[in-house]
């Protein structure tokens, strides 16, 4: 089971009932408020997590840009990204190289060649 810290960084901490409140979507293992006002998100994986984190960010482009959901989304999917076990998974993961390798090659395939500049 994988925990993120979600630690307060608004005025208000994220609590359960933000998640009933503005209908935000549970983690698959659940929600966990601590008594110094952190809270803590459950996954059964980083994948879960990395989803999860996807699906914050989608529904922050729909939200209003006065609304404080709009805080509270970019917040959790921010303190997700940065988690060392998600950084390392995504840095590991074989898509995430898969990706990083076609995107080194696409961009040496666009890149002017050094013959172009000698005229």
């Amino acid at each position: 089971m994988l925990r993120i810290n979600i630690p307060p960084t608004g005025p208000a901490p994220l609590t359960f009932a933000d998640f009933t409140k503005y209908h935000l979507p549970m983690p698959s293992k659940g929600v966990k408020a601590k008594i110094n006002k952190e809270t803590i998100l459950f996954f059964d994986n980083e994948f879960e997590a990395v989803v999860y984190a996807d699906k914050l960010e989608e529904i922050v482009t729909t939200v209003s840009k006065s609304s404080p959901l709009k805080n509270i989304l970019r917040d959790m999917a921010t303190a997700i990204r940065n988690d060392d076990t998600i950084r390392n998974y995504l840095e590991y993961s074989s898509i995430y190289t898969w990706l990083k390798t076609r995107l080194r090659m696409i961009r040496t395939a666009i890149a002017p060649s050094p013959v172009f500049f000698k005229n």
